[in-house]
């Protein structure tokens, strides 16, 4: 067999196919093989057997195959199939895509044939759908690089305004190398580095002290850790300087970085550290007791002298323990203590006892504040032994003249027992008033605090007028 170009087919190295074999060969040479006529008439469909995907064309036979076609296809098949029909060889393959009542859509590259007779046409196809997936991944692969590109540059737009918007010098820092990857424009000018140097400059070498070059990125690693600033004397752009380091460090991309932010020595600055190291010296060296819980009693922080008064070896013991486990009256005292500190902010003194661990009362006056912080809320009670000594002598002196006087005046008007009763009396009255001073009028607290009923208070404040 010849065709019209210099191809020639030697039928004595090949031998002949029989026809019986002839529509498996080519069934199974490409994936859809289509025998149709000059007018486009299918005559005939050949599926490969592994390919399952197309189901059943035998509709196909009999019918156009133009109805099978896409739209932009129809014109492409009618163009190739008038070229072959004037005497063309078709050499390239002929990409068409097909639709069977819009269920589904396959690309198949079709090489196509002339058979010995003018009006048989052969089509053998590869099914281009593993090519289309393919090329639609890589598309779509594409899109996701380049809006990939488009975020790193927008969130590198975000970073540099934010990084150049910050006050303080601030540099982020490989921490294996003290490479400085990243600073602001305030660090650069800070200590004079170059735009264009920044990124190959380490920081330790800024150092104006060449032996403290050595360990510095190691210490600087431990101040992030430990959560402490670092000390160090930078050459700065005026003169040899003492900076103040504070490091966070993270890790990015398999990497450990430091957010270095440099914080220039003042004189106010260490003014301030003097004062802050002066309070927590007082705190600790206080001859009274200081203790600082939350807004529930809850134990804080606590000075020597509190340990002494409650007879507690170890602050581990205390820390994290209710205040109310230490007061005379418990739970009382300390909501007495709170509500009043809520109301006005301070409370100057309330007398109450201490319980010590071994069982014993000590008598003390406490003094309570609260911070204003929302998140943070302390507060501070600041307690004072007093003496029976001291306290028999303030009662003395508020009672003695007027008690003296009233029983004068009662011997010899009254039998004894009519003087004892009424002196009673006037205690019972004393007593029951200063519970409703010291609770702010709170009777449920007083009447606790008297060890009598609810009931039996509102009695005796009905008995005295109260």
């Amino acid at each position: 067999m010849k065709t019209q170009t210099d191809i020639a087919w030697d039928f004595g190295a090949i031998p002949m196919i029989e026809p019986e074999f002839l529509g498996g060969i080519l069934a199974t040479s490409s994936d859809i093989a289509l025998l149709i006529d000059a007018n486009a008439k299918v005559q005939s469909v050949l599926l490969n057997s592994a390919e399952k995907l197309y189901g059943n064309l035998s509709h196909w036979e009999g019918r156009n195959l133009n109805s099978f076609l896409t739209i932009e296809s129809r014109p492409k098949f009618a163009k190739a199939l008038e070229r072959l029909m004037g005497g063309e060889t078709i050499f390239y393959g002929l990409e068409l895509n097909h639709e069977d009542n819009a269920h589904w859509k396959f690309p198949v590259r079709y090489n196509i044939h002339r058979l010995g007779d003018k009006d048989k046409i052969l089509l053998l196809g590869r099914d281009l759908r593993s090519l289309s997936e393919n090329q639609q991944r890589l598309i779509q692969a594409q899109i996701a690089v380049e809006r990939s590109i488009e975020e790193k540059r927008e969130y590198d737009a975000h970073f540099r305004m934010l990084l150049n918007s910050i006050k303080a010098p601030v540099a982020f820092v490989n921490a294996d190398t003290g490479t400085i990857l990243h600073a602001n424009s305030v660090l650069m000018d800070y200590l004079k580095i170059d735009e264009e140097a920044v990124e190959i400059t380490k920081l330790q070498n800024l150092l104006a002290n060449r032996n403290d070059r050595r360990d510095f990125v190691e210490k600087l690693n431990l101040a992030a850790y430990g959560n402490y600033e670092l000390e160090a004397v930078f050459t700065t752009k005026v003169e040899e300087e003492t900076v103040r380091i504070a490091a966070e460090i993270y890790r990015t991309a398999g990497q450990k970085v430091l957010m270095c932010t440099l914080h220039q020595t003042t004189d106010q600055q260490n003014a301030d550290q003097d004062f802050i190291q002066n309070l927590v010296s007082s705190f600790h060296h206080s001859s009274d007791a200081m203790i600082f819980s939350d807004a529930k009693g809850g134990i804080r922080y606590v000075n020597e002298r509190f340990l002494d008064l409650v007879n507690v070896g170890h602050k581990k013991e205390v820390i994290g323990k209710n205040l109310a486990e230490y007061l005379g009256r418990g739970q009382i005292d300390l909501a007495i203590m709170l509500e009043n500190v809520t109301k006005s902010g301070a409370v100057k003194i309330y007398s109450t006892h201490l319980k010590s661990g071994f069982g014993s009362k000590i008598d003390v006056e406490a003094s309570v504040s609260k911070n204003q912080s929302e998140k943070n809320t302390l507060v501070a009670f600041i307690i004072r032994e007093v003496s029976n000594l001291d306290e028999t002598m303030k009662k003395s002196m508020a009672h003695s003249a007027h008690d003296q006087m009233s029983a004068k005046d009662l011997v010899g008007h009254a039998t004894l027992k009519e003087i004892v009763s009424e002196t009673t009396d006037v205690i019972e009255k004393i007593c029951i008033e200063a519970a409703l001073e010291m609770t702010h009028n709170n009777r449920a607290a007083a009447a606790e605090m008297l060890g009598l009923s609810r009931q039996s208070l509102y009695v005796k404040l009905s008995k005295f007028e109260i």
